[in-house]
């Protein structure tokens, strides 16, 4: 277009160079004149086309947040300020609906194409290894060092997120795991107010108790099963191995995976124990897919005596999430750590999951894509996702925030949160979701057939990851 115009404009001046300019002449330089500004504005417009950036942000739309309509007010809160902080820049929000597997499988998807792959991904720490090892993750170790929320995230929690050696994700906020029980059935059955169990055997000595004082009630809760994936695993049979005489998983010295150990044992006969003699919920809802979440409304209705639960269930009864609305001005619901198997020192012990924020190997623009997770990690948006999904603080500061604190009545926050010092996180080798599958199969055949001895549930799981990693690859602990 330009030579066009300059073309013009010189045969103009061969025809006439006086100085004195007629009306069609000035017609004819206001045309030439726009048509350079039309130009240059266009040019303009490109050079900002080409600047604007776009970061992707996936995430899962109904299982991370306590409601699917929290996650998007998060998230919409989020693409709000970056996009005010970064004008002409957008931040496309990829919700993930369907259950956390369902969530894990689109993604994996979603990294087949670099036309679909996310920059940012939320979801959970036990799947860092499976992203990390395929190589599709950022290392973020230049990134986390100078960041203050970092320095102020325990080392326990800082470690969950590595893989190799290298920082691969940053916690949120991560969810703990205790006994709730109903006092109402509890002392019905004879035991004391603040009951504290010094080991299994007190566990299953109060189920009990409950099973003949209140035989309407469920005695115990306590989920298992392969329709929960791996994020089931940490809730249910890795949350009694992190308590067990033997919690070890993946065995660093020599890198192999445990298959059989006095903590698997001491698993196995808990669930054997407890489904044979009828002290457990229906299996329809501890082997359902949402069976963490089963607790929030049958602890309101008083029909499960002791829960094995997460910190997320007493924010269930809050105003944000209602569900159902409950302020148990009776403090009928108490609240114990979970013992180890035998009483053994440290007395208490659990595992802990983190909800955590990665970015893609390769993202669109890197400097964008951490300025949204510096966004994600301000201190309003943490107490909201510690609110909304909900999750204990991961950084030491917010545990004792007010806000956070007040989010239920004494003492779950509280609670729930200082059980962070003595939880265990799950392995972060790539593998560990086989292995936690392998281990529900087997504690699920437990709670199904209760006839299986411990021997064949330990088959069980040998069997599955002979096959999928490899005989080698596994070994027998004491």
């Amino acid at each position: 277009m330009f030579k066009s115009i300059i073309a013009y404009t010189s045969r103009r001046k061969e025809i006439d160079r006086s100085t004195v300019t007629s009306p069609v002449d000035r017609a004819l330089r206001n045309v030439v004149l726009a048509g350079l500004l039309a130009t240059a504005g266009l040019s303009t417009a490109s050079v900002n086309a080409a600047q604007a950036a776009t970061v992707k942000v996936a995430f899962s739309l109904n299982w991370t947040f306590a409601d699917p309509k929290l996650a998007q007010k998060w998230f919409g809160n989020v693409k709000t300020e970056f996009e005010a902080k970064h004008p002409g820049d957008t931040l496309e929000l990829i919700p993930v609906p369907g259950t956390y597997d369902d969530f894990i499988t689109k993604l994996s998807l979603l990294y087949n194409s670099p036309d679909t792959k996310p920059d940012i991904v939320q979801y959970f720490d036990i799947n860092v290894g499976q992203f990390a090892g395929s190589d599709l993750l950022s290392s973020l170790d230049d990134k986390v060092a100078d960041a203050a929320w970092w320095k102020d995230t325990p080392v326990p929690v800082q470690e969950a997120g590595k893989y190799d050696g290298k920082v691969y994700s940053v916690a949120q906020g991560i969810n703990t795991y205790g006994i709730l029980f109903d006092r109402t059935l509890t002392e019905k059955a004879g035991l004391p107010k603040d009951w504290k169990p010094k080991n299994w055997k007190d566990i299953l000595d109060g189920a009990r108790a409950i099973k003949k004082t209140s035989p309407d009630a469920s005695p115990l809760y306590v989920i298992t099963g392969t329709a929960q994936g791996t994020f089931g695993v940490v809730a249910g049979p890795g949350l009694l191995l992190s308590a067990s005489s033997n919690p070890t998983i993946f065995d660093p010295a020599t890198n192999k995976w445990v298959v059989d150990s006095k903590g698997i044992r001491e698993v196995l006969n808990f669930y054997k124990t407890a489904a044979s003699e009828g002290l457990l919920a229906p299996s329809s809802q501890i082997m359902d897919p949402n069976g963490a979440t089963h607790p929030a409304e049958a602890l309101h209705d008083h029909k499960f005596g002791i829960t094995f639960a997460g910190n997320w269930i007493p924010i269930f009864w809050s105003k944000d999430i209602c569900a159902p609305c409950w302020d148990d001005k009776e403090e009928t619901i108490g609240f114990s750590e979970i013992p180890t198997a035998e009483g053994q020192q440290p007395g208490i012990a659990a595992s802990f999951n983190g909800v955590v924020l990665s970015i893609s190997k390769n993202p669109s623009n890197a400097d964008l894509a951490w300025s949204a997770i510096e966004i994600m990690q301000a201190k309003e948006n943490l107490l909201n996702i510690a609110a909304w999904v909900p999750v204990v603080p991961a950084t030491a500061s917010l545990k004792t925030d007010k806000s956070y604190l007040s989010l239920t009545r004494e003492p779950f926050q509280k609670a729930f949160a200082d059980l962070s010092s003595t939880s265990r996180s799950m392995p972060s080798q790539a593998e560990f979701p086989i292995w936690g599958n392998a281990f529900q199969q087997a504690t699920q055949a437990m709670v199904l057939k209760p006839e299986t001895t411990i021997d064949e549930g330990v088959k069980i799981l040998r069997s599955y990851m002979a096959t999928q990693v490899g005989e080698e690859n596994l070994e027998t602990l004491p």
